[in-house]
């Protein structure tokens, strides 16, 4: 059998996919390229105009500790922002945005005062999931799939049991084959805090309607 080719952000979506080290696989990092599955965030998807076939991580973005008024986010017109702008537009919240750039900074601007609320991932803490403060979001991350549908989604469910039985043994296990480096209690707490599993996505166009007009900005 030929290897099957994906394509993934080297986040928390592919992370299951990872643990499975599943050898008809072949997984690539980055956003370029034909392949049989595309894995990234929903926002990710919707922004590169490719349709949302299967939610794979629900409650990985989230508020902490709630929502206040100087929030710090990472980057302007990553995922997390673009959410943060489309629920703030919803809601009439008028809230001050300080964007970072190093991921690491946010919990340190929390925890100082500097802000009264960031947006992180559920590794760092529970908070309030965007997936509640915009309910047409289908989840955090998902996948686009062309071919093969029945083996990588095999795959990405023995990934799930990975982390469910020995979730410090999978999380070695993705460290050893991401492109970065990565403290694995990161991808343990990421993977344990999260909601995976496998769900048909029937409707997402309100969901892409709901962050289109911030996807360019």
């Amino acid at each position: 059998m030929n290897k099957i080719n994906v394509i993934a952000a080297p986040g928390p979506v592919v992370y299951p996919l990872l643990a499975a080290n599943d050898e008809r696989i072949n997984i690539s990092f980055g956003k370029e390229g034909d392949a049989d599955a595309v894995f990234d965030s929903t926002v990710s998807l919707v922004r590169r105009g490719l349709r949302i076939d299967k939610v794979l991580v629900k409650g990985l973005m989230q508020i902490v500790p709630s929502i206040g008024n100087k929030t710090a986010v990472w980057r302007k017109g990553s995922a997390a922002d673009v959410l943060l702008r489309a629920y703030l537009s919803r809601s009439g919240k008028k809230v001050e945005i300080v964007y970072v750039n190093d991921q690491s900074e946010i919990m340190k601007l929390l925890k100082s005062g500097e802000v009264d609320s960031a947006v992180v991932s559920s590794a760092f803490g529970k908070g309030i999931r965007f997936e509640d403060l915009i309910p047409e979001m289908p989840g955090s991350c998902g996948v686009h799939i062309n071919r093969n549908e029945e083996v990588i989604l095999e795959a990405y469910q023995k990934g799930i049991e990975a982390f469910k039985r020995n979730p410090d043994e999978a999380s070695n296990v993705v460290i050893s084959k991401l492109p970065m480096k990565m403290d694995p209690s990161f991808v343990k707490g990421t993977m344990l805090n999260s909601i995976l599993g496998i769900e048909h996505v029937n409707d997402y166009f309100g969901f892409k309607n709901a962050i289109a007009p911030f996807l360019k900005e």
